[in-house]
């Protein structure tokens, strides 16, 4: 027998559009997501951590760590087809997957990385639930020996499942506000000056935000009067500012909230537990 897809989920087509309101789709910023694997690994003791979701055709691993894993490994395995991954299994349950003994395990078994001699032997996902219900993808350990995890540590591991899932949900909720808030500007300046540019916007944009003024950007702003000569606002671009109520840092790049130093601390005083 060979290796089989997985069914596709009976809200395929919701979750789709989730994972894409994610917006980590090709996007490559691990250093916001490490530690959810660095913690995977210490946690469960195995060597490989990663974490994904899953489009239509493929799986995308917007994180990964293991050991002497390097840039050009990362990107070797940033992305699978979606029917010949392991983790497209996770998107029917809520629950985690775990496979104790891959070589005996009735989905895993005849799976080409497995029948390899030195192919993985333990694997195990945890889903990656948003507000709205949706498994995303799932955050992932392996090993290329047969194991068991206790049942303290597969809590510890739902636990830093979800604190992943809740930060993928601020993230989206967070690009889903910056996009609205973009859009309503943009169009307000449509409406209050006429036949602007692109680079006219972008310039009237960097000067009410505060931003670094090119010398091109300074002659674009003195024509349409919103600064003098000695580069201060003008009356009219001050009104502008008012009307947009626009803040400095709107667009600025969004930080994402790290995991608190007494998160991490009382995950690990769970493992003595």
């Amino acid at each position: 027998m060979s290796f089989e897809a997985s069914p596709i989920p009976k809200n395929e087509e919701s979750r789709l559009l989730a994972v894409e309101k994610t917006g980590v789709l090709d996007i490559v910023n691990e250093e916001i997501y490490n530690v959810y694997c660095h913690l995977s690994r210490q946690i469960t003791k195995c060597p490989d951590s990663w974490a994904n979701v899953i489009d239509k055709y493929r799986q995308y691993n917007f994180v990964l760590d293991g050991e002497d894993i390097n840039d050009q490994i990362k990107e070797e395995r940033r992305t699978s087809p979606r029917p010949l991954t392991f983790c497209q299994y996770a998107l029917n349950s809520t629950s985690p997957l775990i496979a104790n003994d891959l070589t005996k395990h009735k989905i895993f078994k005849n799976h080409p990385s497995v029948l390899k001699i030195d192919g993985p032997r333990f694997y195990a996902a945890f889903p990656l639930i948003n507000s709205e219900g949706y498994i995303l993808g799932s955050l992932c350990v392996r090993d290329f020996r047969v194991r068991r995890l206790s049942k303290n540590i597969i809590n510890l591991m739902i636990g830093l499942s979800k604190k992943l899932s809740h930060q993928l949900d601020i993230q989206t909720e967070q690009r889903q506000l910056s996009i609205e808030r973009i859009t309503r500007v943009m169009e307000t300046l449509d409406e209050e000056i006429t036949n602007l540019s692109l680079s006219e916007t972008i310039s009237i944009l960097k000067c009410l935000s505060n931003g670094l003024l090119s010398t091109k950007d300074q002659k674009k702003l003195l024509d349409l009067d919103l600064i003098d000569k000695n580069l201060n606002l003008t009356k009219k671009s001050k009104e502008l500012k008012n009307l947009l109520k626009l803040d400095a840092a709107v667009l600025k790049r969004i930080k994402m909230p790290a995991l608190k130093t007494t998160e991490i601390d009382e995950l690990f005083k769970g493992l003595d537990k």
